[in-house]
């Protein structure tokens, strides 16, 4: 990345600040009316045509203004974005709204306030399987051949799965079923549980010698969650039907398949796994299909085991100054909330 000047650096804040607020392309007499430079619309023209040489701006019309590139964005957010302390009292008042006593009612808050807070797209990533660890397990018959199975994890989510049977497993079987799998799966993480159920299973077929032909079909599916690499939250994909950058029907197909194929986001999150602090992701960074968007997220934990990570996505001509502190904000009050409830531990 080229460094630039002094003035140089004036002129894309300006040009960056004023985009992201109308939309519409910066001109270098507005740049001379509010700028610090008093410079003429003459001078503030040269050093446009330099920001552009350097690819930093560009000029989408003939007769347009400037506005950023990818590269003038990431310049702008490296030179002058920082997580600067919240003092909002709406923003402060998300500890009250991130209270839930249950995780998968924690994490559709989270989404729901980082969404509001930031008129984008909020979303979080649960943990990974294999972070999520068993607490309790046990079967409700519903009728004869349906049987409600209800996991509950030390973090406190809850996996209600519908087993359909083609046989009538007797309610005292069931209980037998599930303290045997209590006694010998607490404490185990579900990708554990998964790996060395039938092994164990074999060990006891005594207890499952009736029922075998049922269970082995649906057992390990009980323990599979929603997504072996973490469940999608999201909200708020009505927020940006009205921003002019989704005004192309298939802008706006574009954004909702990249939530729908959860790859695209996974494959950000994994580039980012490892990281402590907030991280800015800006169009093309993200995939070259969707160089529209603008993606700030952070991983939450419990103490120094990172468990999954929120953010934000939405038109890369967002508030970074806003919604970095926000993002921020939310990841460090998820990671305290986890540490009072018990977390993903072992």
């Amino acid at each position: 990345m080229v460094k630039l000047t002094e003035r140089e650096e004036t002129v894309l804040k300006i040009i960056v600040d004023e985009y992201i607020n109308s939309s519409e392309p910066v001109g270098s007499r507005f740049v001379s009316k509010v700028g610090p430079l008093k410079l003429s619309p003459a001078s503030i023209r040269n050093i446009m045509s330099d920001l552009e040489e350097k690819g930093y701006i560009y000029q989408p019309h003939t007769s347009a203004g400037r506005v950023p590139t990818d590269l003038g964005y990431r310049y702008y957010i490296d030179k002058f974005v920082t997580i600067s302390p919240i003092y909002s009292e709406e923003i402060k008042k998300l500890s009250e709204k991130l209270n839930a006593t249950n995780l998968r009612t924690l994490f559709k808050e989270a989404t729901k306030q980082l969404s509001r807070l930031t008129h984008s797209v909020g979303f979080v990533v649960t943990p990974k399987s294999n972070m999520l660890y068993l607490k309790h397990i046990e079967f409700l018959k519903l009728n004869k051949f349906d049987v409600l199975a209800i996991l509950v994890t030390k973090t406190g989510i809850v996996q209600n799965v519908i087993l359909h049977l083609d046989i009538d497993i007797p309610d005292n079987v069931l209980t037998q079923i599930s303290n045997y799998l209590n006694d010998h799966f607490s404490g185990y993480s579900l990708m554990e549980v998964r790996e060395r159920l039938f092994k164990e299973i074999e060990k006891d077929k005594q207890l499952f010698d009736n029922f075998m032909d049922s269970f082995q079909d649906f057992l390990p599916r009980i323990f599979e969650m929603d997504e072996v690499e973490g469940e999608l939250y999201y909200d708020g994909t009505s927020n940006i039907l009205d921003m002019p950058e989704f005004n192309d029907v298939n802008k706006l197909k574009e954004f909702l398949r990249a939530f729908e194929e959860k790859t695209l986001i996974y494959k950000i999150i994994d580039k980012c796994a490892e990281a402590d602090s907030v991280q800015i992701f800006i169009g093309s960074e993200i995939d070259e299909n969707v160089d529209d968007f603008g993606l700030v997220i952070k991983p939450y934990s419990k103490g120094n085991k990172i468990l999954g990570t929120l953010g934000i996505i939405g038109p890369k001509r967002m508030r970074y100054p806003h919604v970095v502190p926000i993002v921020d904000y939310t990841a460090d009050l998820l990671s305290e909330v986890i540490e009072r409830l018990g977390g993903s531990d072992e």
